[in-house]
């Protein structure tokens, strides 16, 4: 017998012996302890980042249905044009690799097939000699025994070997071609088939190994041409230069949100698909990269930015700094996830619950004047004070006062309570905070901002953001404020005019963007957060480190680079839109109110203007500014009877003593009333007017006065008068303390006790209000 076939049986009975081995042994997990890298993507499948596996190589598992049909047949003609239909070893190549290799010794062939090059690089196994040969058989029968044909094939492609640290197909075509392997061209399908098969040598980023990686792609474009043909456009297409990236130049695309992702999920292997979008994100870094270099000059160094999409509520684009790599400005911090001073942002919500708590309404009249709340008197940003102030212009101006005052009413503890419901987290109780949370004195993510303020867009529920673009946010959540008081403060939002350093084309102009600026104590942090289109867009510019900066102002800082932004990003004219009007199954009406007082107009109102009226909520006060009374043609005094010959009606305004007063501050003049006749009765005189109202002490307060200090110790005593009041007089038990004019405070000495106090005007009308004062050592 000759040694050819003495060699063949002795192969045939070797390889039979094993196979029935390995068929009898159980079923092997397919990829063993193998793990794999995770890998970021923007919402169109653009990679953002590709982490290291464990073991630091880049190895992804991607299911064979995600991979290029070209590939697949490229690596099968290459490889094992018989994978379909062997049980793991093709005998007459084993054979042929086993005569060259062994016997005549002209060359080393392989011989395995897919099944058993997986098992090699499964089991890790040395196949140099016969008996890693005859192991490598066995655990490709065993394979076969338990997996399936496309099982086995897709495990191949994620394991196989594609030069350096890559390993798998999918891998391969997201570093050396930037596209999932689903994208891949016939030129580049062909290119990677012929890698696995010496990775070393093939390795298309170094010269050579591209060289060598070419010479091998000609040979299976030859193969390809004889079974499926190619056109001639297809053969120049294959004939053309690769553009092949290595894996030090992959992408760090949106760093932070990238890390954030990849964190998100424990690292946890796969495409983590998102809905950030690379365009917009690339948008919003270069326009905040750019106003930081223009502003370098006066301290500002960073920023942030975070813009969502409220309809969804996935986050379209984050910027965590201007600088990921920069370390002289902590550029790894996120500032999205940062706890910072909202400043003034949070006021837009202490206004929706006023409206809900039928405190106000848009043309509401506030008082915008130096007031003290208990220990704490608090001033605007620019320390002066307007007077008399509609809430939407109280809101639009940020002015402090009125916006405290309003806290005072709803109650920093339905506040507080408002803004866990919101989702806050950190929170302490309201009373550490007090009154001035509204003006910052709480800390909040730029990402719970956008939520609260997405919730406004949304009729007032609170909905999650969606980071994931297989993740869905529910249509509706918790409900935190009305659809109508939303609805509200986003209009009065709207009406807040651009600052005028921004310039800004004619159709940008048209669109409505409902927003606000922050400024944090100590310029530590400029906020603008706004609404438009189907967005909520929010900007921080301030240091990680918390210095301050005096150029770190809400309106200067941030809102230029907010507007830069807001108007850079492409809209459709549909988009552009923010709903002005309501939807109608909101209860809401537009109503006429006087446009002096924000009342209902009453029978002498001059003028009127139109405002947002929730029917039932808001509140009904007739506007009794306007009067008509009687004058004397001679005198010019207010008469008490009426004669057509020596008197006629003329219309004046009785505003109240606080308000005057607030009008004379701001320099605004008003034409008081005349005096009363001084034949008219004091009773007629007191039918005709408002008596006085106490609004010091005030009895949502307790008072204490210290013993050792108790010759020291004053009370103001603040009452608001009609427009026709010139004096008032104060008395506490019945007991007279002083007169004082009718707009000025009356400082009164108490001591420990109890005191019916009572307040009366020149004209008799009267108000009283129970004391109790408590010595405290």
């Amino acid at each position: 017998m000759s040694l050819r076939r003495v060699t063949v049986y002795a192969a045939l009975v070797a390889i039979a012996a094993v196979g029935l081995l390995a068929a009898l042994c159980p079923k092997p997990v397919l990829y063993g302890d193998v793990n794999f890298s995770a890998a970021v993507e923007d919402r169109n499948g653009l990679l953002l980042r590709l982490a290291l596996a464990d073991d630091d190589r880049y190895r992804l598992k991607v299911s064979l249905d995600d991979i290029a049909p070209a590939a697949v047949e490229a690596t099968l003609l290459y490889e094992d044009q018989h994978f379909r239909s062997h049980t793991g070893f093709n005998v007459p190549a084993l054979f042929r690799a086993a005569w060259s290799t062994y016997v005549t010794r002209d060359r080393v062939i392989g011989g395995s097939t897919i099944t058993m090059q997986l098992a090699r690089l499964r089991f890790d196994l040395d196949t140099r000699s016969i008996g890693g040969k005859l192991r490598q058989i066995a655990r490709a029968v065993q394979l076969e025994r338990h997996y399936s044909k496309d099982q086995i094939l897709e495990a191949y492609l994620n394991l196989a070997p594609y030069g350096g640290n890559i390993e798998g197909l999918g891998t391969a075509s997201l570093i050396y071609f930037d596209k999932p392997a689903s994208k891949l061209s016939l030129p580049e399908a062909l290119a990677l088939a012929v890698i696995p098969q010496n990775p070393v040598r093939r390795n298309p980023v170094a010269p050579p190994g591209y060289l060598e990686m070419n010479s091998a792609r000609g040979r299976l474009v030859n193969i390809w041409a004889q079974k499926n043909g190619l056109s001639e456009e297809m053969l120049a297409q294959v004939e053309l230069p690769l553009a092949v990236r290595a894996a030090s130049q992959l992408p760090y695309r949106a760093p932070h949100f990238s890390r954030d992702v990849l964190r998100a999920g424990q690292r946890s292997p796969g495409i983590k698909s998102t809905t950030l979008d690379w365009i917009t994100q690339s948008l919003i870094e270069e326009r905040v990269s750019g106003y930081i270099d223009r502003r370098r000059s006066v301290g500002i160094n960073n920023a942030s930015a975070m813009l969502i999409d409220h309809r969804t509520m996935e986050v379209v684009a984050s910027v965590g700094s201007s600088n990921f790599f920069d370390n002289e400005i902590q550029g790894q911090v996120d500032g999205t996830k940062s706890k910072r001073s909202p400043g003034s942002t949070l006021k837009p919500f202490v206004y929706g619950l006023a409206i809900d708590d039928g405190i106000i309404h848009p043309m509401s009249l506030l008082k915008d004047a130096p007031k003290r709340f208990a220990a704490y008197t608090p001033e605007n940003f620019d320390r002066g004070f307007m007077g008399p102030v509609f809430a939407q212009d109280a809101l639009i101006y940020s002015r402090n006062v009125p916006a405290i005052e309003l806290l005072a009413q709803v109650g920093h503890e339905t506040f507080n309570d408002f803004l866990i419901d919101g989702e806050v987290a950190d929170l302490r109780n309201a009373e550490h905070y007090g009154l001035a949370m509204v003006l910052g004195g709480n800390e909040l993510t730029m990402r719970e901002l956008v939520r609260l303020y997405a919730m406004l867009a949304n009729g007032g529920h609170n909905r999650p953001l969606i980071t994931g673009s297989n993740e869905e946010s529910p249509p509706s959540g918790p409900q935190l404020l009305s659809a109508e008081s939303s609805f509200l403060v986003l209009d009065m939002l709207r009406r807040n005019p651009r600052p005028d350093s921004i310039s800004v084309d004619t159709a940008k102009q048209q669109q409505a963007i409902a927003w606000k600026t922050g400024t944090s104590y100590a310029y530590r942090d400029a906020w603008t957060v706004g609404v438009f289109g189907p967005y909520v867009l929010a900007v921080w510019v301030g240091n990680f480190d918390g210095s301050g900066n005096p150029a770190l102002v809400g309106r200067q800082a941030a809102a230029p680079l907010f507007f830069e932004i807001a108007d850079s990003l492409p809209l459709s004219p549909t988009e552009q839109v923010l709903n002005t009007e309501p939807s109608p199954q909101l209860n809401l009406l537009k109503v006429d109110v006087c446009a002096s007082t924000g009342d209902l107009p009453g029978r002498h109102c001059p003028q009127t203007s139109e405002s947002w009226f929730v029917p039932g909520v808001s509140p009904i006060t007739v506007s009794g500014v306007h009067r008509a009374i009687r004058v004397d043609n001679k005198t010019g005094e207010r008469t008490c009877s009426y004669d057509a010959a020596t008197t006629h009606e003329e219309v004046f305004e009785f505003w109240p003593s606080d308000i005057s007063r607030l009008f004379r501050k701001a320099g605004i003049a008003r034409r008081p009333p005349p005096p009363w006749a001084a034949n008219c009765s004091l009773d007629l005189q007191a039918a005709n007017g408002l008596a006085p109202n106490i609004t010091s002490p005030s009895p949502r307060l307790a008072y204490q006065i210290r013993p050792d200090r108790a010759d020291k110790e004053r009370l103001p005593l603040i009452a608001t008068t009609d427009g026709d009041v010139q004096w008032l007089y104060w008395f506490a038990n019945d007991t007279f303390i002083a007169r004082v004019q009718r707009d000025e405070p009356l400082f009164w000495n108490p001591g420990p006790g109890s005191y019916d106090m009572l307040v009366v005007d020149d004209l008799g009308r009267s108000h009283s209000r129970s004391l109790s004062v408590t010595a405290v050592q």
